[in-house]
């Protein structure tokens, strides 16, 4: 029989130092998808003397003024400054049921 706290098996696992500053792997699959895809770039990358490595990446999100060549939107902003009285429940019940007869 081994001596009280060796050679026993528990759930508990070491934590290493760098435990609280790993990145899942969900988001560096998604950085590598945005970078492949081109909708991510890397702006600069730094090295120093003591292993420390700094890689600085530069995207952007989309906006409404990515948008703003869509006539679709033009006609949505067109209809509701027409129909200012609408209520945002009467325009979503409105969605609503468009969707639904879809």
């Amino acid at each position: 029989m081994p001596p009280p706290g060796k050679g026993k098996k528990t759930g508990a696992r070491k934590k290493t130092a760098n435990s609280k500053t790993q990145i899942p792997k969900g988001l560096e699959y998604t950085v590598a998808a945005l970078l492949l895809t081109g909708k991510l770039r890397v702006d600069s990358v730094q090295m120093y003397r003591d292993a420390s490595l700094f890689i600085s990446l530069v995207g952007k999100y989309k906006s409404l003024s990515d948008f703003s060549s869509s006539s679709n939107v033009d006609k949505l902003v067109s209809f509701l400054d027409d129909n200012s009285s609408l209520t945002l429940n009467e325009i979503m019940t409105a969605l609503k049921k468009k969707a639904d007869s879809s």
